[in-house]
């Protein structure tokens, strides 16, 4: 549950972004499989137009599932074991993440020109540099076809605090008309690494894409489950 709380934090960012700055892409439809962080934990996200479910099972057993309804514009995590769930409103988080990140950065997006395939499916490979003159620090090999990834950081990138730039967030890229160039045809990445110097580590890649029908009631918190409500002040989910 730990890790769940880390990947809501960090998956507001371009949540929003996704689904209100990139152009329409036709969306996927189905389940994908990741391998996470340097343990490679699984996790499973199911997708059904602008929803997105994230299911993980943390190192002690507790299992958790992460909701983001992007037409509803909320972030619900849900707590099996306890049957509770807490709600977030999306664009008041936008509002608050903006707030705190003053300084306007200009992400510098380049296309490797290679390509690799992950999980059956091809991707290309792009490198980003979290502002003009800055050095690289992430790497996506991007699927296209495929609508847009819910997701815009590492969930695994919970080690520093905020505004310490750690190359993670990919929000602001969204922002740059070079990315909406780039991948007006979808932007689901499927492996997201980290580099450092010379080294390149994967943070998350997909093992399985399983492409079908998915029902909806997926995306709803069961009518037995408790609200737990966020105390005053507290907006967003903080790092464990």
């Amino acid at each position: 549950m730990r890790m769940l709380l880390a990947a809501t934090r960090l998956a507001a960012p371009l949540a929003m972004t996704a689904l209100c700055t990139i152009p329409a892409a036709a969306q996927f439809e189905g389940s994908v499989t990741w391998a996470v962080g340097k343990k490679q934990t699984p996790m499973t996200q199911t997708y059904k137009g602008s929803m997105v479910r994230t299911d993980m099972t943390g190192a002690r057993g507790g299992a958790g599932a992460m909701i983001i309804d992007g037409a509803a514009k909320t972030m619900t995590m849900v707590m099996p074991e306890q049957k509770m769930f807490m709600k977030w409103d999306l664009e008041k988080m936008g509002d608050q993440m903006r707030a705190e990140h003053t300084t306007h950065k200009t992400p510098k997006v380049t296309d490797t020109g290679k390509s690799e395939t992950i999980a059956g499916k091809s991707c290309q490979v792009y490198r980003y540099a979290e502002d003009t003159g800055k050095p690289e620090t992430m790497e996506m090999c991007v699927a296209k076809g495929m609508g847009n990834f819910m997701m815009g950081r590492n969930p695994m990138g919970m080690g520093r605090g905020r505004g310490e730039g750690d190359g993670d967030d990919v929000s602001e890229i969204a922002d740059n008309p070079e990315f909406l160039k780039l991948y007006k045809d979808g932007f689901f990445p499927l492996r997201i690494s980290k580099i450092k110097g010379e080294t390149v580590t994967t943070q998350m890649i997909a093992t399985k894409l399983e492409p079908g029908s998915v029902d909806a009631s997926l995306f709803q918190v069961p009518s037995d489950y408790q609200e737990m409500k966020m105390p005053a002040g507290m907006g967003m989910p903080q790092r464990p």
